[in-house]
């Protein structure tokens, strides 16, 4: 099997030739660079910015202008898989990220936000913990709802510019009248895929509470995708001291999360939450059509989450009521709505050998976040070499699809 060294010059590996160009990508970034953010979001960004960039120089990988001007310029398969940060090529040109998307054999790609709105999801989840960014001061919170929706401006603007580009939005509310209308406005905008911050209770209620069922109804009969993503956890733990101790210090800060052991160990809680609510509270069976993708939690707990709840609502003494409210299986709705997406050293080819799924797992990059490695196609190609060509074309090409329709 070709290595990395092997194919300098192709940008995905020779058993994904078949596949070129058809690809899909289920996470993806913006990394605008910080000194760019007054320019590219707006005013109301200037004192996150100059924070952001002065943490940002205490970091070592490819986020300065002057580190490698290979990584930057041209585009190869070192600069296409190995760049990293804001300055890697097609970081947050979308002209550039067009090209390295055709380099990489890519059709279509979910974006999500970069450090502005991640940074801005902690600040609005934690406006009263002092320790959270306190060089913020004044109405912390309102603050925070106003990045978003710089955020979410330069979403609905850069989303005409490729309908292969899929940016996704930040939608919150504090009621379920506010995150309707926001959900409204950014669909009534073209917007194609919004973002629910797991961790927080979305418009204040309960995922499956019927005084949101205008709003899921809105998003499916629009085919607009609705994902979770890591990079919002704090909220649901209320306190992130379960990781302070000594035990837990010395290890690596990714672009949206820490990567010690207790942190990764847990940081899919909140994805698998919110969806359990959303599945056993019947949001699938009252809206079929509903594009869910979890992204970027990992993709190891999707499959036993399926066995539990198909044993909690089929198989448990008692669960006739259950099965009453939910016509199908916990994981029918699974396979049928919901689209998962994890890291490249997960062993997918074991996950559906143990839980199925075949058609819920789906390639991503993460790109230009050093989470998604390097080369994460041949990677995951080479693990899934022995599935025959029909896994490979449903983990590459078609699962992704539902979460980005034409």
């Amino acid at each position: 099997m070709a290595t990395v060294l092997e194919q300098p010059m192709v940008g995905y590996p020779v058993e994904l030739a078949k596949y070129a160009g058809k690809m899909c990508d289920a996470d993806a970034h913006e990394w605008v660079p910080s000194e760019l953010w007054v320019e590219m979001f707006g005013e109301v960004t200037r004192p996150f910015a100059e924070l952001d960039f002065h943490n940002l120089k205490g970091m070592k990988n490819n986020y300065f202008k002057d580190v490698d001007s290979e990584l930057q310029n041209s585009l190869n398969f070192r600069s296409a898989w190995f760049g990293k940060g804001p300055y890697a090529y097609g970081s947050y040109d979308l002209d550039q990220r067009l090209e390295w998307m055709d380099f990489c054999g890519i059709d279509k790609q979910i974006i999500f936000p970069g450090n502005l709105a991640i940074n801005a999801l902690f600040l609005y989840a934690n406006a009263d913990v002092p320790s959270f960014f306190p060089q913020i001061t004044g109405d912390r919170r309102a603050y925070a709802v106003q990045m978003i929706r710089a955020q979410n401006e330069w979403v609905v603007r850069s989303q005409k510019q490729s309908s292969r580009l899929r940016p996704v939005a930040v939608l919150i509310g504090e009621t379920p009248d506010e995150i309707y209308a926001e959900a409204k406005n950014l669909v009534d905008r073209g917007v194609r895929a919004v973002w629910f911050p797991s961790s927080m209770l979305p418009g204040g209620m309960s995922p499956a509470h019927s005084s949101l069922d205008r709003m899921w109804a809105l998003l499916a009969d629009s085919d607009t995708v609705v994902t979770t993503h890591v990079g919002n956890e704090a909220g649901f733990y209320r306190t992130l001291d379960w990781r302070e101790a000594e035990a837990f210090k010395g290890f690596l800060i990714g672009e949206e999360i820490e990567l010690d052991p207790w942190t990764v160990s847990t940081m899919h809680l909140p994805s698998l939450n919110f969806l359990t609510a959303v599945v056993t509270g019947g949001v699938f069976e009252r809206n079929p059509n509903l594009r869910y993708a979890a992204v970027e939690t990992g993709a190891h707990w999707i499959g036993p989450m399926s066995h539990y709840l198909d044993m909690w609502g089929w198989e448990a003494k008692g669960s006739a009521l259950w099965r009453a409210k939910l016509p199908k299986k916990p994981s029918e709705y699974l396979a049928r709505n919901v689209r998962c997406a994890g890291f490249p050293w997960e062993p997918i080819d074991k996950y559906i050998t143990d839980n199925g799924l075949e058609d819920c797992y789906c390639y991503a990059s993460d790109f230009p976040h050093v989470e998604g490695g390097t080369d994460s196609m041949h990677n995951w190609a080479s693990r899934l070499a022995g599935m025959g060509d029909a896994i490979t074309e449903k983990f590459f090409v078609k699962n992704a699809q539902w979460i980005m329709p034409d």
